[in-house]
């Protein structure tokens, strides 16, 4: 099953990936709507530090996750982050969500370890930024009511971060071709989210930890 673009073709595995960095990148937007508009906010609250900091690393994560090699443990994290917030029920939910993806076949792939290859200084800070992307991601989740459906999410986008790497290369485009895809699909749920959190949201204070 593979969904047509015009020219690309998406694999379903693919497309499961785009919708979980969709949402991800929605309950971003969601939460700096949020975060900016609550009722203590002002220039010296520290709410727009967060706020620059969480735009700065959405956007640096459109180039990182393409490259990244820490997926695995950006999941790790993100579990982490669950059981932190929550609960081990919650944390089992996680787990579960990320383990069917893999049991559906979203982990076949064509993997070829080196495990003599010395990673670059760019895979490093791609991974870096690809981990603090889902452990911000993570905590963003937590503000809705439900915590439940935000395990079941975050696990979702957990398994998508460990394997939306290898996917894009799948596609066999040009690296500014994957950016673009991913900036597309990222820039436009984070300002989707965003808005439709200012619309109907009622200021309340608000920090993100």
């Amino acid at each position: 099953m593979a969904l047509k673009i015009g020219r690309l073709e998406v694999g379903l595995r693919l497309l499961v990936s785009f919708i979980s960095i969709a949402i991800a990148y929605g309950y971003l937007g969601s939460y700096l709507s949020k975060l900016l508009s609550s009722s203590n906010y002002s220039p010296s609250s520290g709410n727009h530090l967060v706020a620059g900091s969480l735009i700065a690393l959405a956007i640096a994560g459109v180039f990182a996750i393409p490259q990244s090699l820490g997926g695995l443990l950006a999941a790790i994290a993100a579990l982490g982050v669950v059981y932190w917030q929550s609960n081990l029920i919650n944390s089992l939910i996680t787990v579960a969500v990320c383990l069917l993806l893999y049991w559906l076949g979203f982990a076949d792939l064509r993997y070829n370890p080196a495990p003599d290859k010395k990673l670059s200084i760019i895979e490093i800070l791609a991974t870096l930024v690809t981990v603090a992307l889902t452990v911000a991601i993570a905590i963003s989740m937590f503000q809705i009511p439900e915590n439940r459906l935000a395990s079941a999410a975050i696990g979702a986008i957990g398994a998508s971060f460990t394997m939306i790497g290898k996917q894009i290369q799948y596609l066999e485009l040009r690296p500014a071709a994957n950016f673009i895809i991913l900036g597309i699909l990222s820039s436009s749920s984070l300002i989707i989210g965003f808005v439709i959190r200012a619309i109907f949201y009622t200021p309340k204070p608000s920090h993100f930890l």
